[in-house]
């Protein structure tokens, strides 16, 4: 009987063995044939997944132009993803042409699809589709900080303030810019005398390159007499785009970094204006001196060409004949007499032909020797002046200045002196010496803080904030003074620099030293007694000595380039009446004792330093300005709280600082003005007994608050009622650690709050929401609607609105009895999943009328950016930018069509005559602008696409 069984098994067996061969049989022959049969499935899939890997693409590329922007490295891992995704994204795409190319073709005389193609490609169209899928969820797992804040958009470039275009700088211009499209040569320079408009040639040199986009960049960036290289990378890293050079970074790794920022860009332009030194090494800059191919790290097998274009300007041609490759310079010569005497009448007006000022005029402009820095300067300055006063500078003039200054002629120094001379009160005349002895590219914070300790300025912060920018405003009317990069700075023409030195040297107000000059002043002790202001800025003197004594003495600058100059214990016992002291760039493990013998001291600034045992400000009763900005230390001493006259405490990006000892903030009642941006984050809770940091509660005790700059890691930190009485600017940053710590903009009020639990807002909150200029909110849980929920007055001062990862906002706002957003400019939503409309209904006819740009980006749920009704009130729109938004149907809704049997007219929708760009990408169901309208006017209709 075993042996049937035994049968019974191997025929199981062997029919199991039979029937997975077949099975493996059939599978081996119908892979290939559901491959043919499922080729357009696959196609279509891969259509999917590469619109999937486009957007990790984007979004990984987002952040990484953001790390590059704050002057960091991007991560290899990351750049070889990016390497990858581009690689397969152009594989795939070829593929998918291909398939809507060569499976077309037949066989069997054309009455069938040709298989061994589908299978080819659909076999293709599956691997790619598995290799796309892992690059994606590699993507996803990279936890990147994706809530960066975009560059602000770019402006159109603003003529050059002061730049007049004679013909003899025309055909120099004309000729500049041919040069540099030129191939010819990657250096090209400019020489000329001082003052006779180097600097503003370079400026439209640079406003043209941006204006007809030459270039991806344009870096211009100072050089002078001083030569600081630190100040020059930072200038050119800007014009790159980075946001800012890390601080304390040396000039070797800032070099690396423009370096590795010019690896990726293909055409670039930096100008470095006003060389003196022959020897400036470029290389040590970070700018390439020819146009190699580089290999940029991480990428693919292909090379870079970076093309890197340099114009130079300096006083003297032999410099340039130092510096440059080629003899391709120019020379800009003095303007003729037409010119002069035009620059002239258009300053001063119709009085210059009047016949009581006719022949002095021309006079003027004869002395002024075609130079437009001196007829701008002494023009401006007699523009309102009566005749004698016109006919006394002209005396001036003409008598030889007693100065012997290197590299200045006597009637361009005699024009500044008459300027100087003619300014309308001596405050404003010693605030612009001031303003010399800071230097170039000088913060107005800073010459805020040195005018307030030396007693120039009002009596409140706030007050004397005000009438600095008022001063700075003469001074640039004047033209002694000009713009820089933003509002908050100023700057100053390198030759009115020289000579505003050598004023205050010869009238004994101050004393500057600089580099490697070291004037004979110095050495002499009796001489030196004599100043007001010493400023030793980045000098390369010898040492300071045992005890500076100069009786005199109301400011001293120390702005330091050896980490291991020391300052002598004693050095500071004989200067009783100092007033302002400034300790830039130290290495101190305590200050030198006799610190505490300067007890008129009203300014004291230890910035950028790297500090130890600092106890001894505590005793400086009379302290008005602590200014600790940028400087590393972990432990704000208990003594500061000593100092009760306090009005202003800087500890900006203090970002080793831990500890600030309870009660301390709240002991300085006099507080008007507190920064603490990226700096200390651990504030307790609540008041108690046992705390070891401050709380935000010691805030409420600074009734005179009027300016606040403060990080608050959770908004559950804030005390209910914490109030601000008199706060008028402020930079508060609410949530997780904000990567971004500045302005966009330039804000004095910015918000940016970061939601990831639902709670319900103090009244501090809601007070900033109202006030706030720009905001920034992220994540927001438990918000819906972002005007009903956060300020139902509609944000009446808010210009920059950011909203992003904020997955439950389904409306900016609903239609509002009131005037919503009366003064927004920018908005700018990002990644908002469940965002169904972003106006919703009707508003006043007042609403969103400044609106000038609007981007959306990754907002899956919007059909359209704004209705009709909306689109009427945008009449100043200017640009507009919609990206992978995968339900975009077009971008002005007719929601009237249901009210109304008419047509939207095109004339009603202004918005589109002003627009100046118009960017919308990866809209698979855009279909028009406008349904209804057939033809929209767009670009003033100048340009059409």
């Amino acid at each position: 009987m075993a042996e049937p069984c035994f049968c019974a098994v191997c025929q199981n067996a062997a029919g199991n063995f039979v029937g997975n061969l077949l099975s493996e049989i059939f599978t081996l022959i119908s892979k290939p044939i559901i491959l043919v049969f499922k080729c357009d499935n696959n196609v279509d899939y891969l259509k999917n997944k590469v619109a999937e890997i486009k957007d990790e693409k984007d979004t990984t590329e987002n952040y990484a132009e953001a790390v590059e922007r704050r002057g960091e490295k991007i991560v290899p891992k990351l750049r070889n993803w990016l390497t990858s995704a581009n690689d397969r994204i152009e594989a795939a795409e070829k593929l998918v042409a291909d398939a809507e190319g060569n499976a077309k073709k037949r066989c069997f005389f054309g009455l069938c699809l040709n298989p061994k193609s589908r299978y080819q490609l659909s076999k293709k169209a599956e691997e790619n589709s598995m290799t796309i899928d892992k690059l994606v969820n590699e993507a996803r797992g990279f936890n990147l900080a994706l809530s960066h804040t975009p560059a602000p958009p770019k402006e159109v470039p603003a003529p050059v303030k002061g730049f007049e275009d004679f013909y003899s700088r025309k055909d120099v211009l004309e000729r500049i810019m041919e040069a540099l499209q030129s191939q010819s040569s990657s250096i090209i320079g400019v020489h000329g005398m001082p003052g006779v408009g180097k600097t503003m040639l370079a400026k439209e040199v640079k406003r043209k390159a941006e204006q007809d986009k030459l270039f991806d960049a344009v870096a211009m960036a100072l050089v002078s007499r001083s030569a600081e290289l630190k100040k020059i990378q930072d200038e050119i890293a800007r014009g790159l785009g980075l946001d800012q050079l890390p601080n304390g970074i040396t000039t070797q790794n800032a070099a690396e970094l423009i370096k590795d920022r010019l690896k990726n860009m293909k055409k670039v332009l930096i100008i470095l204006d006003d060389i003196w030194v022959p020897g400036i090494d470029l290389e040590e800059l970070g700018i390439p001196l020819r146009n190699k191919p580089t290999k940029i790290e991480g990428s693919s097998s292909r090379e870079e060409h970076v093309e890197c274009k340099i114009l130079l300007t300096s006083r003297d041609s032999d410099v340039l004949s130092d510096l440059m490759d080629s003899p391709q310079h120019f020379s800009l010569h003095q303007l003729k007499f037409e010119e002069a005497w035009e620059l002239l009448k258009k300053i001063v007006g119709d009085r210059a032909e009047s016949e009581e000022l006719h022949g002095t005029a021309i006079e003027i402009v004869r002395e002024c020797g075609g130079l437009p820095l001196a007829i701008t300067t002494i023009a401006k300055a007699l523009k309102n002046k009566k005749p004698f006063e016109w006919r006394d500078a002209l005396r001036k003039l003409r008598k030889p200045s007693s100065e012997n200054f290197d590299g200045i002629s006597a009637n361009v120094y005699s024009a500044i002196e008459v300027s100087y001379s003619s300014l309308e009160s001596e405050k404003l005349k010693k605030t612009f010496l001031l303003c010399c002895l800071l230097g170039h590219k000088t913060s107005i914070q800073d010459l805020l803080k040195y005018g307030v300790g030396l007693g120039l300025f009002a009596n409140t912060i706030e007050e004397a904030r005000d009438e600095v920018f008022t001063l700075i405003s003469k001074l640039r009317a004047s033209s002694l003074l000009i713009d820089d990069y933003d509002n908050n700075r100023f700057d100053m023409h390198d030759l009115i620099h020289d000579v505003a030195v050598s004023i205050t040297s010869r009238d004994r107000h101050g004393l500057l030293l600089t580099g490697d000059h070291v004037p004979k002043e110095w050495s002499d002790t009796e001489t030196r007694k004599g100043f007001e202001w010493i400023c030793l800025r980045y000098s390369n003197v010898d040492g300071l000595p045992g005890e500076l004594e100069t009786l005199r003495l109301t400011l001293f600058q120390l702005i330091n380039k050896n980490p291991s100059l020391q300052i002598p214990a004693n050095f500071f016992k004989g200067m009783p009446r100092l007033k302002v002291l400034d300790l830039t760039h130290m290495h101190m493990s305590s200050l030198p004792s006799s610190i505490c013998l300067l007890q008129n001291l009203h300014t004291l600034c230890l910035d950028q330093s790297v500090l130890g045992d600092i106890r001894t400000i505590g005793e400086l009763k009379n302290l008005e300005i602590l200014s600790l900005g940028l400087s590393e230390f972990e432990e704000l001493p208990r003594e500061i709280g000593q100092l009760t006259q306090l009005k202003l405490l800087d500890l900006s990006v203090c970002a080793k600082l831990k500890i600030i000892p309870p009660r301390v903030l709240a002991s300085m009642s006099r507080l008007e003005e507190l920064y603490l941006r990226n700096s200390f984050h651990g504030w307790e809770v609540e008041e108690n007994e046992n705390q070891r940091n401050a709380s935000l509660a010691e805030l409420k005790h600074l009734k005179k608050l009027t300016n606040l700059e403060v990080c608050i890691p959770d908004i559950r930190m804030i005390p209910k009622d914490l109030f601000f009485e008199n706060l008028k600017k402020f930079k508060i940053f609410i949530g997780c650690k904000w990567e971004d710590q500045y302005s966009s903009f330039g804000s004095s009020r910015t918000l940016k709050l970061h939601l990831n639990a639902s709670i319900s807002f103090n009244y501090l909150v809601k007070m900033l929401l109202k006030m706030t200029e720009e905001l920034h909110l992220r994540e927001l849980a438990g918000v819906k609607n972002v005007v009903d929920e956060l300020n139902t007055e509609g944000f009446p001062d808010l210009k920059y609105l950011y909203v992003r990862n904020a997955p439950e906002v389904q409306h900016i706002a609903e239609g509002v009895p009131f005037n919503a957003f009366p003064r927004l400019e920018v908005l700018f939503l990002w990644n908002l999943n469940n965002l169904e409309k972003i106006f919703q209904g009707r508003f006043r006819d007042t609403a969103f009328n400044n609106l000038r740009t609007i981007t959306i980006e990754c907002c899956d749920k919007v059909k359209n950016l704004f209705s009709s009704s909306i689109a009427r009130q945008l009449l100043h729109l200017q640009e507009i930018s919609v990206t992978d938004c995968s339900n975009m149907e077009e971008i002005v809704d007719d929601e009237e069509q249901g009210r109304r049997n008419d047509i939207v007219e095109a004339t009603e929708l202004k918005f589109g005559e002003v627009l100046r760009s118009l960017r919308l990408q990866r809209l698979p169901k855009l279909s028009s602008l406008n349904k209804s309208c057939r033809h929209m006017p767009l670009f003033n209709e100048q340009v059409f696409h």
